[in-house]
């Protein structure tokens, strides 16, 4: 396994990739959080290593080390941006944040219009200064909704600043636009009505023709972007499934190489029948839809380890125009 590819798995499936660090300083244990969260993982803490058995290899300790061999490689100039992306995520899971703000304005002078770098910037940068997201990330907050008016987080984050202002008219603009983006009725979309009725601006009943035809849109873009993935489980894999952690992924055949969408499950919970869909999606500008080649996997390993030498089985196979794949579990 590469440096890179272990970088990313240790820390693709154990923290959001945004807005870690504001909620941090809010003191909100169940934020609203667009991307995966640590919840969602089951794996444990980085910095918990309580419950690890005996002579079992510290995850921190792990990471503290990637980083470091990846301090060099960039110190060497024999990196790619992506390589910088990952390095300042890193420092973000270690709560490193002075040296996460600094590598991330790195990454800015390389490319200033990525959402990428400008959003995980102004979560940071508003760390660093006691939560107050009315300094500079507010300027990269208004460049991020530039780029794309739809970014749910950015437009959580903005409505939070603009309640730091005291100007909540123009959070309940950003609210308001975040509220109608979520499928109705959903555990986001009902979290952000939630704090729409706080500062008194409660979203108004959809239309009739809203609600027959907007969800009705949004449902058929999911449904042909959807991935339907079958799995023949070999009789001897399925009994060593107990106690392992399996992910599906789809993620492109070039470019980077984490995963676009991604599900995980306990081995004993696998089903023959499993679907990915845009609500799977890792990244907010990094959607199936915009992806002409996909190869869609499977990776079975060692409950709670981040280790190469834990895994145990891994297939991939490119997506037919079909959508639908068939994967053979064996091991």
């Amino acid at each position: 396994m590469t440096l890179i590819q272990r970088i990313i798995l240790a820390t693709l499936f154990i923290i959001p990739i945004f807005a870690i660090g504001f909620f941090l300083m809010q003191g909100d244990e169940e934020p609203f959080i667009v991307e995966q969260t640590a919840g969602q993982t089951n794996l444990p803490a980085v910095s918990n290593t309580d419950t690890l058995p005996p002579n079992h290899p510290d995850p921190q300790a792990q990471v503290h080390a990637m980083i470091a061999e990846m301090e060099q490689k960039i110190a060497q100039n024999q990196h790619e941006f992506k390589d910088i992306l990952l390095l300042a995520r890193s420092y973000m899971m270690t709560k490193d944040y002075p040296k996460a703000a600094a590598t991330y304005e790195k990454a800015l002078v390389i490319e200033p219009d990525s959402i990428d770098v400008l959003l995980p910037l102004a979560d940071v940068l508003a760390v660093i200064d006691q939560g107050k997201l009315t300094g500079r990330s507010f300027d990269l907050l208004e460049k991020v909704l530039a780029i794309d008016p739809n970014v749910p987080m950015a437009l959580w984050l903005m409505g939070n600043a603009e309640i730091q202002l005291e100007r909540p008219e123009k959070a309940a603009e950003y609210w308001t636009t975040l509220y109608h983006i979520f499928p109705e009725g959903s555990e986001n979309q009902m979290k952000v009505g939630q704090q729409l009725e706080e500062i008194g601006k409660a979203p108004a009943p959809s239309s009739a023709s809203a609600q027959s035809s907007t969800p009705k849109s949004a449902s058929a873009q999911a449904s042909d972007q959807a991935i339907h993935i079958t799995l023949d489980i070999a009789p001897e894999a399925q009994e060593k499934l107990k106690g392992t952690t399996v992910f599906i992924y789809a993620k492109s055949q070039t470019g980077m190489p984490m995963p676009i969408a991604a599900k995980k499950f306990p081995g004993e919970q696998l089903t023959s029948s499993i679907t990915i869909t845009e609500a799977d999606e890792l990244m907010p500008n990094r959607k199936l839809k915009d992806i002409a080649q996909i190869n869609v996997g499977i990776k079975i390993s060692k409950q709670s380890d981040v280790d190469n030498k834990a895994e145990l089985f891994r297939a991939e196979q490119a997506l037919p125009d079909s959508r639908k794949v068939n994967l053979v579990v064996q091991f």
